[in-house]
């Protein structure tokens, strides 16, 4: 099994945008938490630190698997035995703050990661956990002072910054690497972390210099994301790309590690729009949930929150997030990593890596360390048990949207490069990702894309391959459209010509366009593919097609439950003309069963007395009984009536026998 290292997700701030009136620079009075009741801040910031025309609503989400390591002296300070110390018998839960220089460690320690969250930044540094095992070793303690010495140099330059300048997050991460190096190697503190942040700022107009719009500066070392999330089309508009040296290994800041923020911390602008969600994740996060579930939740929450559904919503403004509305989207999107993390049957990214790399992992991932020296029969049940999956999800997508063999794939042109590049086998391939026989497609504007880059190394392959797939007219002629289309259009017009939402033709689509993906789940019954690291994947079920199931299989069993109303049968004819044009099929109709009553039942039959036969005095004659027989009517005939005798008759007739007998006697 693979170890456990100390924590199993780190900090989790989600930051809102909302919308402040542009203020007068100052640098005396401004104290965020008295002037604006609404903020949510972790920490105060300097009182010279000037007002900019946007800020943060900021909340944090926190889950450790155990609590944090204590950090050492001098880091931490001892209590206090006087009585006149506030910090002694009054305040006891500060008693053992932990100061670095004689400042308070700003920031919030989860197990070996911390967070920090103030009006203009926010950062999530996930420390590495396998320092827990070193006497000396404390990685939640180097993650900690990252944060404060970086938020520190962030306010000391946002004082003395001109308004027509720019900062520099990498310059002020490098700075807080040096004092966190200067502050731990003197106490012989080893570790490491990753760290990811995101400071706000704004530019502005060049015409008009009193009209500003904000700016996102991120940094990133390590595997850490911070994503943007724009709930007016809900689609992530950015997020950063994860560093990595190998699997599970990522660029970290720490002791003996040869990554430095000036040589491998990457910096991107981000354009915002007032109301844009900012996430700063650790790798608990992301390796437990996918983009798609981190948005729809992140969203669900927030919808709930505003309309006042979400079980912690209370009176007041809650516009924009505002009074706990990210506090509480952070807390939930937390629990749902959280419980993948502790699922051990459950599917997740970091699941899906491990298999890619030829590892085997079951699960989400609870901060473990995969080890190469895994059986291979590990490896090959983990494959085995993906594959069931796939065949399960195939088997729902036939059930609920009609699919059938030959499943008809619709592919795109990085799907066709990648899988030449790879030296993958594209027919065979979606053959086993979807478990039956397929068609690959592709689109004349896909075939117009790689013939436009057939100078590219490579690409011969790719056209080569794409020459032996089946020709899918999208309707996009050269004639009409000079440019051929993006993927994202020309798909979505041959999945979904009529914007109905529906999949008319069953496609399943092989894309690696993530925005084509992301396009794709909003359609009903599409199953989506995508290579990744040299091995196919099948997305899960959107959660547009997973309630159109839902639907349907709470309707078969509401189905099921009806009652089956019948025709009402006649029990007896009107007249005799009806009754003799009764078939034989309704002269034998069952009687109707009675029901059990309750209650004393009646004596064991086993144990009755069987009744005794009463004897008659005289035996009539076998003749009298023939012609009974001849007497009686037919069965079927209706009810048998007897013949009225006269007694003359009946005499006679005794006379008869007696001296038929007689003669009888007397011949013998």
């Amino acid at each position: 099994m693979p170890s456990q290292p100390s924590s199993i997700l780190a900090a989790v701030p989600t930051s809102f945008l909302p919308s402040l009136p542009v203020r007068r620079l100052t640098c005396t009075a401004w104290r965020p938490c008295r002037k604006r009741r609404f903020a949510s801040t972790t920490t105060r910031l300097l009182h010279n630190v000037p007002i900019l025309p946007f800020r943060f609503e900021t909340g944090i989400g926190l889950f450790a698997k155990r609590p944090p390591r204590p950090f050492p002296p001098p880091f931490l300070s001892p209590p206090s035995t006087s009585f006149t110390d506030p910090l002694s018998t009054h305040h006891q839960s500060r008693d053992r703050r932990a100061f670095v220089n004689g400042q308070l460690i700003k920031g919030k320690t989860n197990g070996d990661d911390a967070v920090y969250a103030s009006d203009y930044f926010i950062c999530a540094n996930d420390g590495v956990g396998a320092w827990a095992t070193r006497p000396r070793g404390h990685a939640g303690l180097w993650s900690r002072l990252i944060g404060h010495f970086w938020s520190s140099a962030i306010e000391e330059e946002l004082v003395g910054l001109p308004r027509s300048q720019e900062p520099n997050p990498i310059a002020s991460l490098q700075s807080a690497y040096e004092q966190t190096l200067e502050a731990t190697t003197s106490q012989d503190c080893l570790g490491t972390t990753t760290a990811c942040g995101a400071q706000l700022h704004y530019k502005t107009c060049t015409e008009n210099e009193a009209q500003a719009s904000p700016v996102l500066y991120v940094t990133n070392v390590g595997d850490c994301q911070v994503m943007v999330l724009r709930p007016s089309t809900e689609k992530v508009i950015y997020k950063t790309v994860e560093q990595w040296h190998w699997f599970d290994c990522p660029r970290q800041l720490g002791t003996n590690s040869p990554d430095t923020p000036t040589d491998n911390a990457v910096m991107d602008k981000v354009d915002l729009e007032v109301g844009d969600i900012v996430l700063a994740m650790s790798d608990g996060v992301i390796d437990n949930l996918w983009e798609h579930e981190i948005v729809a939740r992140i969203l669900k929450s927030i919808k709930e929150w505003e309309s006042g559904t979400h079980a912690e919503a209370h009176k007041g403004d809650r516009a924009g997030g505002r009074n706990g509305g990210m506090r509480v989207a952070a807390q939930d999107l937390m629990e749902a990593a959280r419980e993948i993390a502790v699922d051990p049957f459950a599917e997740s990214p970091f699941m899906e890596h491990a298999i890619e790399e030829g590892l085997a992992s079951e699960g989400g991932k609870q901060k473990r360390q995969v080890s190469k020296r895994e059986s291979k029969a590990n490896s090959s049940r983990m494959r085995g048990k993906r594959s069931k999956q796939y065949r399960k999800l195939m088997e729902q997508f036939s059930q609920t949207f009609g699919f059938r063999e030959p499943y008809q794939v619709l592919v795109d042109a990085e799907m066709v490069r990648d899988s030449s590049r790879f030296k993958m086998d594209l027919e065979p391939a979606l053959s086993r990702t979807v478990h039956g026989k397929v068609k690959p497609m592709i689109t004349q504007c896909e075939i117009r894309k790689l013939y436009a880059a057939r100078n590219e190394p490579g690409v011969h392959e790719a056209i080569d391959l794409a020459k032996t797939l089946e020709r899918r007219r999208c309707g996009h002629h050269p004639d009409d459209y000079p440019e051929p289309l993006s993927t994202q259009e020309c798909l979505r017009s041959v999945v979904d010509p009529k914007d109905t939402l529906q999949n008319k033709h069953r496609y399943v689509v092989a894309s690696q366009d993530q925005e084509v993906r992301r396009m794709l789940r909003g359609i009903k019954g599409v199953p989506l593919i995508y290579i990744k690291r040299s091995v196919m994947i099948l997305e899960p079920m959107a959660d547009e097609s997973v309630q159109v199931r839902a639907k349907e299989e709470r309707s078969k069993f509401r189905a099921e439950i009806k009652n089956q109303l019948g025709k009402r049968k006649r029990e007896d004819a009107d007249d005799d003309e009806k009754a003799d044009k009764k078939t034989d099929n309704n002269s034998e109709e069952q009687k109707p069963k009675k029901k059990k009553g309750h209650g004393p039942k009646g004596p064991n039959p086993l144990a009755v007395q069987k009744p005794k036969k009463a004897k008659t005095e005289g035996q009539q004659p076998r003749k009298r009984e023939s012609t009974d027989a001849k007497d009686a009517p037919q069965e079927g005939a209706g009810k048998r009536k007897r013949r009225k005798r006269n007694k003359a008759t009946a005499a006679d007739d005794g006379e008869m026998d007696t001296a038929a007998a007689e003669v009888t006697m007397a011949e013998s």
